[in-house]
């Protein structure tokens, strides 16, 4: 089954898009900007993320700059009856544009969601310090990718445009 699904996408010429050379060139040439300071560590994981996953080779062009802002918002989702068990979710709502570096013009903003939760339980201090740091760890890199998924989106719609 593996191999038919697999001759069946090369006899269609099937070339995954992330290898197009014309996007890939784009995604390599997009400088992300760095965070504010002072910086907290889903900020720099947010941004060292992107950088990596855009482009894996060292391209000393740059063509765009990409901008962003990260908002985070905690909200209780749910409370025991004892007040011993909590669960908390936490959201990062990243707004992101790319400039032309060449006149500084908006070629594409969008914004972005991720989104984890976590439980506070009777032992707040040891439950809470792990489950909230992976938490944030992992929407952070979550939305990186989704960010990248985002802009690779409009290029691909808008491949013969300028970005």
């Amino acid at each position: 089954m593996l191999l038919a699904s697999v001759l069946i996408l090369f006899s269609c010429q099937f070339k995954p898009v992330y290898k197009s050379e014309n996007i890939n060139f784009k995604l390599c040439s997009i400088k992300v900007d760095n965070e504010k300071n002072p910086a907290t560590l889903y900020e720099v994981i947010f941004k060292n993320e992107l950088k990596s996953i855009l482009c894996t080779t060292k391209i000393s062009k740059t063509n765009y700059f990409l901008k962003w802002t990260i908002t985070k918002n905690y909200r209780e989702l749910i409370r025991s009856t004892s007040n011993s068990t909590r669960r908390y979710e936490e959201t990062l709502l990243i707004k992101f544009a790319i400039f032309d570096s060449k006149n500084n013009t908006s070629v594409y903003s969008d914004m972005v969601t991720a989104q984890g939760a976590y439980n506070v339980l009777e032992d707040e201090l040891i439950s809470t310090i792990a489950s909230k740091k992976s938490v944030e760890l992992e929407i952070a890199t979550i939305a990186a990718r989704l960010t990248l998924d985002k802009i690779h989106l409009f290029m691909l719609k808008n491949e013969n445009s300028e970005l």
